[in-house]
């Protein structure tokens, strides 16, 4: 009985593993980012200034600051965003997923779309 009983709490202590994956690994997001390009299946007056929309990331609090200077909204609605994520995912509150990659000064998010519809993919390019 001992044995079974053993066996069963093997199992169900095996079955409530953690996540595979990470948390976000996040500390090369910090600071101030300028926007610099969007990449989309869209098009864009050539004089538009996409340095006016910024980004703050606050990996202390998980906390992403947008800010529009602009009439234009590119990236987010300006203000605070809490953010959260796994190994190069970023997700907020709203559902939406970013996958991140920082190479020196150039941070890139591309927002997970809907692989059934082909003109949603957007990738956002900021600048340090």
């Amino acid at each position: 009985m001992k044995v079974k009983l053993l066996v069963v709490l093997t199992m169900l202590l095996s079955a409530c593993n953690q996540d595979d994956e990470p948390a976000i690994v996040d500390t090369a997001l910090e600071g101030d980012w300028v926007l610099s390009q969007v990449l989309c299946y869209c098009g864009f007056d050539p004089d538009t200034d996409f340095a006016l929309t910024q980004i703050n990331f606050d990996t202390e609090r998980d906390l992403v600051t947008v800010t529009q200077n602009g009439e234009y909204t590119f990236f987010r609605e300006a203000g605070e965003y809490f953010y959260g994520g796994q190994v190069d995912r970023i997700g907020f509150s709203d559902d939406s997923v970013y996958r991140f990659e920082v190479d020196e000064s150039r941070l890139t998010l591309t927002f997970q779309d809907n692989p059934q519809i082909a003109d949603d993919e957007v990738t956002y390019v900021f600048k340090r």
